[in-house]
């Protein structure tokens, strides 16, 4: 079923959610397929119509987040997950795009569980399965803390370095690589200095890293990309993030094999470099930046 679902998303262009997994419930024979048709008998998702071959694509926190509901709860009962299981898990979880899906096509969501309870043979007043976080906030596509959760101490030193960006010091492209690299390796620093749990820790890099991009972008709109930026293309399928397929370059044919990599060790350590040099030029525009004792001292 997950694979049928990853295929669905993949004819979409789109990651694969949870209602990409109820559409392929609903394409399943006998009792289950039956309860996921629509309010006239017809199918539930007549877009969704069978190519042949198999297509992978994206998972999603969501839809790794109810197979892993739906097999521990196959496990517990000493069963194989099947398409009932996951549809149980699909229901608890109460994905929102899920629940509006079901309620445009005049589905009841506790008839639907009923129904995939009973072909399991399960009691009808089964507890809703527990959903794990299987991700860190601010990881894969599962939203960060919200700013008001984030642990204020670490929060209020990354504030105190987004007033103090170098943005002066932003001439050419490459400036902003470094500047962006830099605020990215403060950011978890600091969270490791205020010893905090992982939904924090890349909570705080997300936060901290939307709010440079703003800044910085406001002040360079001419050099700076943003994280966003590259999400949004990525999403309409910009030409520009496309891999480029070229053929052997006069380097890779002519040079022994072991030497093929040799270029690329070069760029990487010279991009080291130059994140060094301008970490090293930015020194003075952090100096006094406060940590957890000064800020234990002001309270």
């Amino acid at each position: 079923m997950v694979r049928r679902a990853f295929t669905i998303a993949s004819d979409r262009g789109e990651a694969c959610v949870p209602v990409d997994v109820l559409a392929a419930l609903a394409e399943v024979e006998g009792p289950i397929g039956e309860a996921l048709k629509g309010a006239d008998g017809g199918p539930l998702f007549p877009e969704a119509v069978a190519k042949p071959g198999m297509r992978g694509g994206r998972n999603t926190y969501r839809t790794a987040q109810a197979s892993l509901a739906a097999a521990e709860f196959a496990s517990g009962r000493g069963e194989e997950p099947g398409p009932a299981h996951l549809l149980v898990a699909i229901l608890d979880q109460g994905d929102p795009e899920v629940v509006r899906k079901l309620a445009d096509s005049h589905l009841n969501a506790g008839d639907l569980r009923a129904t995939a309870l009973s072909v399991l043979g399960a009691p009808l007043d089964e507890p809703a399965l527990p959903m794990h976080h299987i991700t860190p906030a601010g990881t894969m596509d599962r939203p960060p803390l919200d700013i008001s959760e984030l642990d204020s101490g670490a929060w209020s030193v990354l504030c105190w370095r987004q007033d103090r960006l170098p943005l002066h010091r932003l001439k050419r492209r490459r400036h902003w690589y470094a500047l962006s690299s830099l605020e990215n390796r403060a950011a978890l620093r600091v969270a490791d200095r205020f010893r905090v749990d992982e939904d924090q820790r890349y909570s705080l890099l997300r936060h901290h890293s939307d709010r440079v991009d703003a800044l910085a972008y406001a002040a360079h709109p001419d050099l700076v990309v943003t994280m966003q930026q590259l999400r949004d293309a990525h999403r309409s399928g910009s030409p520009n993030l496309r891999p480029i397929v070229r053929s052997r370059s006069a380097w890779e044919r002519v040079v022994p094999g072991f030497m093929i990599g040799w270029p690329t060790w070069f760029a990487n350590r010279r991009v080291g470099i130059r994140n060094k040099w301008f970490r090293l030029n930015t020194l003075l525009d952090y100096r006094g930046q406060p940590g957890p004792s000064a800020l234990t001292r002001d309270d």
